[in-house]
């Protein structure tokens, strides 16, 4: 019965990510499955943690020819996983990748928000991150700067705005205020992606969060 079962669900093609969550417990969820559209997901078999991510927003034009995790982006995630037998969501963090062929060693990330006309009255909406923990590599020619925090004060505030307003323009400024420079990049398109990608993954926090027990939303 069950190889018959599997052959079915394998010809029917699923366009939904399950989310299988007797990864997580065989005890509470083995007969769970949770749909989770427009996102992503990885799982750690080492550490027993499911990791559920937003696709990655690039910052550049909608044409380019390499991965959108090879450019400048944006991304929200959480994992979960059991915690002495009990399930544990794990707070949303936002994710900022950045990438080119220099430094720039940013510690701060500024997002200015809002319409040309907008922006040019002094009227734009800014939100202002921080983190000194930033990690930093080097790819190829190229370098790799990440900033990964959690969900909490401005990066709340930038996650909610960007879901419950109309779309808008984006500037992302990534500044390294040791040596007082930063890199401004003018987002194609504004917040449409971001907040497609953003909705998507709050959506699955919340719809996970429901199924499994949890009493949290974002």
């Amino acid at each position: 019965m069950g190889l018959v079962l599997l052959k079915i669900l394998t010809m029917k093609k699923l366009r939904f990510l399950f989310l299988i969550t007797t990864l997580l417990s065989t005890s509470l969820f083995s007969q769970q499955k949770v749909k989770l559209k427009g996102v992503l997901m990885t799982n750690d078999y080492h550490e027993k943690i499911s990791w559920v991510k937003s696709k990655p927003t690039p910052l550049v034009s909608k044409d380019f020819t390499v991965n959108a995790n090879s450019v400048k982006n944006i991304q929200i995630y959480f994992g979960a996983k059991m915690v002495d037998g009990k399930q544990v969501i794990m707070p949303i963090r936002l994710v900022n990748n950045y990438f080119d062929k220099n430094w720039i060693f940013f510690d701060e990330v500024s997002y200015l928000l809002g319409t040309r006309k907008e922006i040019r009255q002094g009227k734009g909406i800014v939100f202002k991150i921080k983190d000194k923990e930033t990690t930093r590599n080097t790819i190829g020619v190229g370098v790799n700067e990440v900033s990964d925090i959690e969900a909490i004060g401005e990066a709340e505030k930038l996650i909610r705005y960007v879901i419950d307003n109309k779309e808008t323009g984006l500037v992302v400024r990534y500044i390294d205020n040791d040596k007082n420079q930063y890199v401004d990049v003018k987002v194609p398109k504004g917040t449409k992606r971001l907040k497609k990608h953003f909705k998507a993954l709050i959506k699955a926090y919340n719809q996970l969060c429901k199924a499994t027990g949890v009493k949290q939303q974002f």
